[in-house]
């Protein structure tokens, strides 16, 4: 009931800030749902969002209990990461830039992915950017880094794989290298944030697991990414 309570001020909230006729925002919304069953999630769930690169706290919102749905309001000229906490479940991240913003917008369908624990889970970790066709990271990247390593941290038996992905732009033998040198360097951050080598196991894929067409940027968009996948979780 409290739950609700925190909804129902919320959503009045929103409707008496476009009322007043403030600076451009977007309103956000969607469900926060089971990545493996795409259903809303029986637990307390909150949704976190967070500036970009600076990964301070924006804000919070509560979803509403009765069916997952949840809205939240971001004003204009940052970029963001938002999320859904769960307690058992990974958190998938998502990015919105919103620096060019002129005026009101709506972005509507936007689930959160809460992935379950699982072994043989495989999870993708979102808001992770390099440089061009490299394996440097930029600085919009640390927030996720630092949020899987307390992920990790929390979960202190887990151990997972960690995988490297690309699209198929210049082929097989270069993006094979260069996936290579990426898990790398997300290995490497997490062992120095104190993630013991044991808990981890590497693997480059290139571009043999497509999750998307090559012959558009969206596509390998979605091909060019970082996953793990649970192998243990004692």
């Amino acid at each position: 009931m409290r739950t609700l309570l925190i909804y129902i001020i919320s959503f009045l909230f929103i409707n008496s800030i476009f009322s007043q006729g403030s600076k451009p925002v977007v309103l956000v919304s969607g469900k926060a749902v089971n990545e493996r069953n795409m259903q809303p999630v029986d637990v307390d769930v909150r949704v976190i969002y967070e500036l970009l690169p600076s990964g301070k706290e924006a804000g919070l919102a509560r979803i509403n209990p009765m069916d997952g749905t949840y809205k939240i309001i971001l004003p204009y000229g940052k970029k963001y990461s938002y999320r859904a906490n769960a307690e058992g479940f990974y958190s998938v991240t998502k990015f919105l830039d919103i620096t060019d913003l002129t005026e009101y917008k709506e972005i509507d369908e936007q689930n959160l992915f809460l992935a379950p624990l699982m072994i043989d889970q495989v999870v993708r970790i979102n808001n992770i950017f390099f440089e061009g066709r490299t394996e440097k990271l930029l600085p919009e990247s640390y927030i996720e880094l630092d949020y899987f390593v307390e992920f990790l941290k929390t979960n202190k038996k887990i151990r997972i794989e960690l995988g490297a992905h690309t699209d198929n732009v210049g082929g097989l033998k270069p993006n094979m290298e260069l996936s290579q040198k990426r898990v790398e360097v997300i290995a490497d951050y997490l062992k120095k944030h104190k993630i013991k080598d044991k808990r981890l196991e590497i693997k480059a894929y290139g571009p043999t697991r497509p999750m998307g067409f090559n012959n558009n940027e969206e596509g390998r968009a979605m091909n060019n990414r970082i996953e793990f996948k649970v192998l243990s979780l004692n």
